[in-house]
This record gives structure tokens, sequence and C-alpha cells, in this order.
């Protein structure tokens, strides 16, 4: 199973960018028992997680075109399925008003509506599978669910997860530990029938029609930045800000050059000037990204540390060079 995502993913990844429906949907039936899994362990909800993987899978496709590796495609979307999980149980969004809409849609593609009896049914389901997933430990939930769903295939669920089959195992072992065995059962049975099928892929792949494609969706970001007249404003705004601050390094490390005597202090000094030249303008076309949405929350914070520390290592040998000046008597 692992290779058979590995190889879904780079056969349909590049020409879904490109704004192939087809090859998205590929990837949604591909992936989806893993987006629904994840959002139902957070929300407990299998309503709920249904919301949470349609707004995860549109954003996948608005994200498309601003992916560059096709290995970062399934983290990414375990990473959005979390927070918009976890953002669906803050802010108290059961169910938006447009679920109506989705239900229906989801009914049509199916070609049939549920009777009564299956309506009942997918109401113990649901019971079930929430109490089962509050009696367990929250780290094994998403692989319990999974596990199920996969039809008991633990080297999917590691694939899928990222995580190594030991790890799976022994998620799965404390979730075993904390139900009995008929329970258990029973609620891995509801696992597997509330997983999503070919009418939840299509209702998604239908929905697509009210989204940007992948390539207007990565410009997208830009003009509601910069506004409608300002794509190449946006370029200038950009190198304008990288000239000033490469500028400032520039004259700044002539102003300290000027004064160094020693061949030793002035070659440290010249490539400090080089590298922190370099930095700075890289930290400005990363911020500049950023501010199209390109970027996570979380992928921002760790660049902005890592540029912090780079900058204050730099600025530091700085100060050693022009001190070690001062204490040898230099002007």
């Amino acid at each position: 199973m692992n290779l058979d995502i590995d190889a879904a993913i780079d056969r349909d990844f590049c020409a879904a960018q490109r704004g192939d429906r087809a090859a998205f949907a590929r990837l949604v039936a591909a992936t989806q028992r893993m987006v629904t899994g994840i959002a139902l362990a957070v929300t407990a909800d299998v309503a709920q997680s249904e919301d949470v993987a349609q707004e995860t899978f549109f954003a996948a496709w608005r994200r498309l075109a601003l992916m560059r590796n096709p290995a970062s495609f399934l983290p990414w979307l375990r990473q959005v399925a979390r927070r918009r999980a976890l953002d669906h149980v803050r802010t108290g969004r059961y169910r938006e008003d447009t679920s109506d809409h989705w239900d229906e849609l989801v009914a049509q593609l199916a070609e049939s509506r549920p009777g009564p009896a299956e309506a009942l049914s997918a109401r113990e389901d649901a019971a079930l599978l929430a109490q089962a997933l509050d009696e367990i430990p929250a780290d094994s939930r998403e692989v319990l669910l999974l596990f199920y769903r996969e039809g008991q295939d633990g080297r999917s669920v590691a694939a899928l997860l990222g995580l190594t089959e030991a790890a799976v195992r022994k998620r799965l072992q404390r979730a075993r530990a904390s139900l009995n065995a008929e329970f258990l059962q029973r609620a891995g049975l509801a696992a597997e029938r509330s997983a999503p099928g070919v009418a939840f892929t299509g209702a998604v792949v239908a929905g697509l029609s009210l989204q940007p494609s992948p390539a207007a969706a990565a410009g997208a970001g830009l003009l509601a930045k910069f506004g409608p007249k300002a794509l190449l404003g946006a370029f200038g705004g950009l190198f304008a800000s990288i000239g000033l601050v490469v500028g400032a390094v520039y004259f700044e490390t002539r102003s300290h050059l000027r004064k160094l005597r020693d061949p030793d202090d002035r070659r440290a000094m010249r490539r400090n000037g080089y590298v922190y030249g370099a930095l700075m303008a890289t930290y400005m076309v990363v911020l500049w990204r950023a501010s199209d949405a390109a970027w996570e929350r979380e992928e921002l914070l760790g660049a902005a540390v890592a540029f912090s520390l780079g900058i204050f290592a730099l600025a530091w040998s700085r100060m050693r060079i022009i001190g070690r000046r001062r204490r040898e008597g230099g002007p």
C-alpha cells in the first residue's frame, strides 16, 4: 500500500497541479479515509469529519500550484486536516449553512437516499464511535480509525500517517487495552461502515466547480494583497525592498572595511557582508511569499526562527571583528 500511495501521488500530483480534476479525484480517493479519519479522531463526529475533509481537499486544490515536491503533499494534508478539525471544535462549527446542500449532493451522487433503517444504523455507528474515541488515548485514535478503514492493514496506516509500523502496532495496542474485545469489534465495524466512498469523492470533485483552479488560486493571493493593478507593482515593491536592505548592508560593510587594517579582518568582514546581504534578501522573499498565504503558520514560524538565528550569528561575528580592531588600538 505504501508503494501504491506513493505511486498514486507521483502520478497524479503534477496533472492535478495543471487543473486536471480527474487526477485530483484520484488523489482524493487515495487519501479521503485518512483525512476523514484524522478529522474524526479530533471531532468525534462523523458529519463534522466530512465537513473538515471537504474543506481540507478544497484547500489542497487551491494550494497545489504552490507545492513543489509531491512528497510534501501527504504531510501537508495531515497537518491541515488536524488544524481544521481543531478549529471546528474550538469555534463550534458543527455544521455550516451549506451542509444541507452538501448532504443532498452526496445523496444524489450515491443515486439513493438512505432509508429509515440505514439512517438509524448510521446514527448508532456515530454514537458508538464517539464513545470509543472518548475512551482511548488521543494519540491512538487516528491509528485505530484508519486501521479498520484500511482493511486492518498496518502497512497502509503507517504509510498514510507517516509512522513506522512499530509505532502503529504500539498505538493499536494502547487502544485495544482501553476497550474490551466485544466493544472494540463493534467500534471497528462502525469505523469501517462510516468510511467515505465513491459518493464522497464525487461530491468533492463536483464542489471544485466553485473553487478557483490551482494556477488561479496561486495568483489570487498576490491580487488580494496588492490590488488588481499591482502584480507588476508587487514585484517592483519586492525588488525595491530587497534593494534597500542589501544597500544598507553594503554601505555599513564598506564603512567598517575603511577602518580595518588587518587583511584577515578585512576578508572576514567582506565575507560577512556577502552572506549578510544574501540572507537578508532571502528573508525578504520569504516574508513576501508568506504574505500570499503560500506558507502555513508553522512553516512561517520555523523560517522566522531560522533566519533570526542566522542574522544574529552574522551580527555577532561582525561585532567580534570590530571589537578585535578596537582592542588592538584601531580607530
